[in-house]
């Protein structure tokens, strides 16, 4: 099915103006206080701010750019994970303070929260590995260039190939924008509460149901 660009805006721009909202609480204060709530919102603002990003590469075609940004997310998001911990909280006041040694989040801590709730094999150090690869001046980085350089000169073939690399980068985009959702809206108890209201949400919940039920394991 094609990507719905449109439904992945609305849907992310609805996330953002959310965002924005619960950033007026009296624990955040537009980012006024350096508190566990205003770290994690500051980090899904910026999730929010780069899943633009990715539509836009995409839309562009322009692949080898689309990777490093989608890298960029995923560090993002996997940090914005982890300062919802609870147990974090001395983290997220290093992170919010600026220390130099608080900018990737623990994967092992991630892998450790999903395990129970049914995900056996969290791919998130394999998959960060594999965007790495494709963010850092790997030949298979270059190569990545070269298909972008070739379908860009209209050369011969060229489309086949790039075309079957962007099918697999278009689902990343609702997998993004679900996982967005979900750190926003879960309420699992080892999390800090976000006040979100669901009912500001329509447009992303929508998104989010049809998107569970299409991949059950997610």
């Amino acid at each position: 099915m094609p990507l719905d660009y449109e439904q992945i805006r609305q849907s992310r721009d609805e996330v953002e103006r959310e965002l924005f909202r619960v950033a007026d609480h009296n624990d955040c204060s537009r980012f006024h206080k350096e508190t566990q709530l205003t770290a994690v919102l500051l980090l899904l603002i910026r999730s929010a701010s780069l899943l633009q990003s990715l539509l836009l590469l995409l839309q562009s075609r322009s692949l080898d750019g689309f990777h490093p940004v989608l890298r960029a997310f995923e560090e993002n998001w996997n940090m914005a994970h982890e300062l919802r911990l609870k147990t974090a909280q001395i983290k997220a006041a290093k992170w919010t303070a600026g220390a130099n040694d608080t900018y990737l989040a623990s994967i092992p801590a991630l892998n450790e929260f999903i395990r129970p709730r049914g995900q056996h094999e969290p791919p998130l150090g394999r998959d960060y590995g594999s965007l790495s690869e494709l963010s850092h001046p790997t030949r298979s980085a270059a190569m990545n260039s070269v298909g972008v350089a070739l379908l860009r000169l209209g050369s011969e073939g060229a489309e086949a190939p790039f075309r079957l690399a962007e099918e697999n980068d278009e689902l990343r985009i609702p997998y993004a924008l679900h996982r967005l959702i979900w750190l926003l809206l879960d309420d699992d108890p080892r999390f800090i509460p976000i006040p979100a209201e669901p009912k500001n949400l329509p447009l992303s919940l929508k998104f989010f149901d049809a998107y569970g039920n299409d991949k059950p394991d997610t």
